[in-house]
C-alpha cells in the first residue's frame, strides 16, 4: 500500500519532534542529576574541611580523634584520613586503621590525588556497604567522607520530573500543530502528486484541482497553470505538425528533413527525420538503383553540390561568422540536376538547429516548355525573316530601279502584298497559340452550333475551293450545340480545310461530319481524298513549324502553325485529336469536343 506524502510528512515530523524531545529530556535529567551530585559533593566537601581542621596532624593508632570526629559529624557519615601513600590514619567506621587495606587504588582517592577532588558510588570493601564517597586532597593527606547510598541519598541525586511532565503535556499541543502544518503542506504535495499521476494518464481535470492558499500552494498552482499552457501549446503544435505532415504528404514537390550530427566541428552524418512519398520516388529515380535508405543520396554525385553546401554551413565556425556579420537569414542553395530525360530543381535550407530541408521539384515539363518556347521563338524568327526580307527586297527594287515598267512594278507590289498577308497570318496564328496556352481562362465561352460554323467557313473558302476544282461536303446536325469559344472552334475547321486545300491536290474532295455523340462529347472526323503523307510523319504533324518536306509550307503559303492551332483548340474544348492515312486515300483527322 502506497503511503501518502501527508502521512509521510506527519510521521517524519512526529519522529523528529519525539527524538528532539527525548534528547532534551535526557539532557535535562542528566543536568539535574549532575546538579544534585554537585550539591551533595558541596555538602561532603564541608564535612571534609571539618575533618581536616580537626585532624591537622594525625598520628597512627590515635582513637581519640575518631571519637571527636564522630561527635562533630552526622552519625551516618563515615570519615577517613589517608596519606598519599594510601595508608589509613583515621577511620570513623569502627575499624582499626592498621587492619584496613591500602586505599591508594580506591577510585575517589586516585581522583583526589590527580585532580584534588573526586567522588564515586560503590560498595565498601571494608564494611561491605554501598556508599557515596567524596575525597579531597589537603597537602600530604587526603580526607574522604562517605554517606550510605540509601534511599535518602538516592532521592537527593534523582532528577526533578517537573520538566518531564511539562514536556508530556506539551506533546499533544505540538502534535496538533504538526497535524495542522502537515495538512497544509501535505495537501499541496498530495494534490500535486495526483496532478502528476493524472498527467501521466492524460486525464487532468483542471476545474477540480484546488490548492491551499499557502506559498507552496501558490507554487503548485503556478506549476499546474504553466503545465496547462504547455499542454495547450503542445496540442496546437501537434495539430500544426499534423497539418504540415499532411501538407507534405500531398505536396506536389518532394521534401525531406535531415538532421546533421557534429564531430570535430564538421557534420559527420545526415539522419533522415521525414520524407514524403514524392521525395522517395524522385530520389529513387535519380539514384543508380532504388534504395530504402534515403541517407545514401548524399553519397551520389548528383547531390554533391548540396553536400558541399551543407558541410560549409553546418559548422560552429560558420555560425560565428554569421553572428559577426549580423546575418540572420536561413542559408539556402538552389541548383538543377539532370537524371536521364528528367530535370529536377534542388533546394537546400539549413535551419538554426542544424536540421536540413531538401526539396526536389520535377521541372521536366517546365524545362521542355522552355526549350519548346525557345525553339518556337527561333522558328518564328526564321519564319518572319523570309516574308520581311521578301517585302523589303521588292520595295527596294521598285524604289532603286526607276526604269522598271508599270507591269513589273505591279508584279513586285502584288508579291509584296502576298508576303505581307502571309506575315499577318503568321502573327495571327502565333497570338492564337499563345493565348490558348497561357490564358485559356480568359477566353470567353458561349453556346455554338458547329454546323453553322462549318457552313460559314466553307463560304469563306469557297473561291479557293472552286479554283482548285475541289468539293466540300459535311454531315453535322443543325441542332447540335456546344459550349465553347467561337474563334477556336472556327480555327479548327478553317485550318483543317486550308490544310487540305494546300496539300491534297486539285480535283479532290473534303468531308466533315459528326459521326457519334454521347452525354458528354461529340465525336467528329474530317478527311480529304488526296495522297496523304508517309507514316513516319504522322506523329509529328501537330508540331509547330514541322514540315513533311523542306519548303513545302512556304511554297503553299501556310504558316506551319495550322495543325498546332487545331490541336490546342481541341484541347481547350477538353477533347482529343489524332490523324491517320485514310484507307481510300488522303488524311483523316478524328477528334472529340466536349459538349
Amino acid at each position: 500500500m502506497r503511503i501518502s506524502y501527508r502521512a509521510k510528512l506527519l510521521t517524519f515530523f512526529m519522529l523528529l519532534f519525539a527524538a528532539f524531545t527525548l534528547l532534551l529530556v535526557l539532557f535535562q535529567q542528566n543536568h539535574e542529576r549532575q546538579h544534585s551530585r554537585r550539591l551533595l559533593e558541596t555538602r561532603l566537601r564541608s564535612y571534609a574541611d571539618i575533618v581536616e581542621t580537626t585532624v591537622k596532624h594525625p598520628q597512627p593508632n590515635d582513637s581519640s580523634e575518631s571519637v571527636h570526629l564522630t561527635a562533630l559529624l552526622p552519625p551516618e557519615l563515615r570519615s577517613t584520613v589517608i596519606t598519599h601513600k594510601g595508608v589509613v590514619v583515621v577511620e570513623t567506621s569502627g575499624k582499626q586503621p592498621d587492619d584496613m587495606d591500602n586505599h591508594v587504588n580506591r577510585p575517589e582517592v586516585r581522583l583526589a590525588m590527580t585532580y584534588g577532588e573526586g567522588s564515586d558510588i560503590r560498595r565498601s570493601q571494608t564494611t561491605h556497604t554501598e556508599y557515596f564517597y567524596f575525597a579531597k586532597s589537603y597537602g600530604d593527606t587526603i580526607v574522604r567522607v562517605a554517606l550510605p547510598y540509601d534511599a535518602t541519598v538516592q532521592n537527593l541525586l534523582k532528577a526533578d520530573n517537573i520538566f518531564l511532565w511539562f514536556v508530556l503535556m506539551l506533546f499533544p499541543v505540538a502534535l496538533i500543530l504538526l497535524i495542522y502544518l502537515t495538512d497544509h503542506l501535505g495537501k499541496s504535495i498530495t494534490t500535486l502528486r495526483h496532478f502528476i499521476d493524472s498527467a501521466e494518464r492524460g486525464l487532468i481535470d483542471y476545474e477540480h484541482i484546488r490548492f491551499p492558499h499557502t506559498e507552496l500552494g501558490d507554487v503548485s498552482r503556478a506549476i499546474t497553470e504553466k503545465y496547462q499552457q504547455l499542454e495547450e501549446s503542445n496540442r496546437r503544435i501537434g495539430t500544426e505538425r499534423e497539418r504540415l505532415i499532411r501538407h507534405f504528404r500531398y505536396f506536389e514537390e518532394g521534401i525531406a528533413i535531415f538532421q546533421s550530427s557534429m564531430n570535430n566541428d564538421a557534420p559527420t552524418a545526415l539522419r533522415k527525420l521525414y520524407a514524403n512519398p514524392r521525395f522517395v520516388q524522385y530520389v529513387n529515380t535519380i539514384l543508380d538503383s532504388p534504395t530504402p535508405l534515403l541517407e545514401s543520396l548524399w553519397q551520389h554525385q548528383a547531390f554533391a553540390p548540396a553536400l558541399r553546401f551543407v558541410q560549409a554551413h553546418c559548422t560552429p565556425t560558420a555560425d560565428d561568422e554569421k553572428q559577426a556579420l549580423g546575418v540572420s537569414d536561413i542559408p539556402n542553395f538552389r541548383y538543377t540536376l539532370e537524371a536521364g530525360s528528367l530535370h529536377f530543381a534542388v533546394q537546400v535550407l539549413i535551419f538554426s538547429d542544424k536540421s536540413i530541408e531538401l526539396t526536389l521539384s520535377d521541372i521536366t515539363k517546365a524545362e521542355k516548355n522552355r526549350l519548346l518556347k525557345q525553339q518556337m521563338s527561333n522558328n518564328i524568327t526564321h519564319e518572319l525573316r523570309t516574308p520581311v526580307s521578301s517585302i523589303r527586297g521588292y520595295l527596294e527594287t521598285i524604289l532603286q530601279c526607276p526604269g522598271l515598267s508599270e507591269q513589273q512594278k505591279q508584279d513586285f507590289v502584288e508579291k509584296a502584298l502576298r508576303q505581307s498577308i502571309r506575315l499577318s497570318d503568321l502573327i495571327r496564328d502565333v497570338a492564337l497559340i499563345s493565348k490558348t496556352e497561357e490564358a485559356p481562362d480568359a477566353m470567353p465561352r458561349e453556346w455554338l452550333y458547329p454546323a453553322q460554323i462549318v457552313a460559314d467557313t466553307a463560304e469563306e473558302l469557297r473561291q479557293a475551293i472552286e479554283e482548285r476544282n475541289m468539293r466540300f461536303t459535311y454531315n453535322i446536325p443543325d441542332t447540335l450545340r456546344l459550349n465553347g469559344n467561337y474563334s477556336l472552334m472556327h480555327a479548327i475547321f478553317r485550318n483543317l480545310m486550308e490544310n487540305s486545300l494546300r496539300y491534297s491536290g486539285k480535283g479532290t474532295a473534303m468531308h466533315a461530319e459528326c459521326y457519334s455523340e454521347d452525354e458528354d462529347f461529340c465525336h467528329f472526323r474530317f478527311y480529304d481524298t488526296g495522297q496523304g503523307v508517309e507514316a513516319q510523319h504522322l506523329p509529328r504533324l501537330f508540331e509547330r513549324f514541322y514540315r513533311v518536306s523542306e519548303g513545302r509550307t512556304r511554297e503553299n503559303g501556310g504558316t506551319g502553325l495550322g495543325l498546332s492551332i487545331v490541336r490546342n483548340a481541341v484541347l481547350f474544348h477538353s477533347g482529343n485529336i489524332s490523324v491517320r492515312n485514310r484507307a481510300g486515300g488522303g488524311l483523316e483527322f478524328i477528334f472529340s469536343l466536349k459538349k
